[in-house]
């Protein structure tokens, strides 16, 4: 945000529809690559400052984005082993959000906002940890915490499906008004609604999720 602030302010405050696309997409890339967690935050940022600061932009931002970390979109397999900690899950929340994403029993819209211990925003295993405990006891706990496995839903959603096998509450939304799975690049192929498929499940969700956030980070 102060290299986007620095920017803004040499342009004074009226960059071209296309330099605040740009500038947009170099700040959701950098957010979920890491940038700033690969090295020294300070000195990092500093490189960010001297590019605007020589006349450089959104442009040449992305350009040396590009070569610290080799290629600006996302593959499937960089959301392989990723958990809740990691930078590309909470770009997922900021896509799933811009696309409408709701609660899949009350409707109401994905939100920080949300107080209170019914709507209250919550990341949701898709197959319960309790239901693979029982299922899956070959899956290592990250393999459960896979981001891929991870949806937001309120407190209460999340509370009423407990440990329930992920066919039986999942199967009902493939067809359901508003696309409440394809508003988080949920698989709607029921066959892998079950233990034995989930890291086809895995697999499949990653795809999704992979091809959103490319397409949300172009906006």
């Amino acid at each position: 945000m102060i290299a986007i602030g620095y920017w803004a302010d040499k342009r004074d405050y009226k960059p071209t529809q296309a330099e605040a696309q740009q500038i947009r997409q170099w700040l959701l890339t950098a957010n979920a690559k890491g940038r700033w967690s690969r090295g020294s935050s300070e000195t990092i940022l500093n490189e960010d400052l001297v590019i605007l600061r020589d006349g450089g932009g959104p442009a040449q931002l992305l350009d040396r984005l590009q070569t610290q970390v080799g290629r600006l979109e996302v593959l499937p397999e960089d959301l392989e082993g990723r958990t809740a900690r990691s930078a590309l899950f909470k770009t997922m929340y900021l896509a799933f959000k811009h696309d409408g994403a709701q609660d899949w029993a009350s409707q109401i819209q994905i939100s920080l906002k949300h107080t209170g211990s019914r709507d209250r925003l919550q990341f949701h295993h898709i197959f319960p940890q309790a239901y693979l405990a029982k299922n899956r006891s070959d899956l290592r706990k990250s393999q459960i915490d896979d981001i891929a496995n991870l949806a937001f839903i309120g407190g209460h959603t999340n509370r009423s499906i407990s440990d329930g096998a992920p066919v039986d509450y999942l199967a009902p939304l493939v067809d359901a008004d508003g696309d409440p799975l394809g508003r988080q690049q949920v698989p709607k192929d029921v066959d892998l609604f079950t233990a034995d498929r989930y890291f086809d499940f895995l697999k499949a969700r990653r795809e999704l999720i992979a091809a959103r956030l490319n397409t949300f980070f172009r906006g």
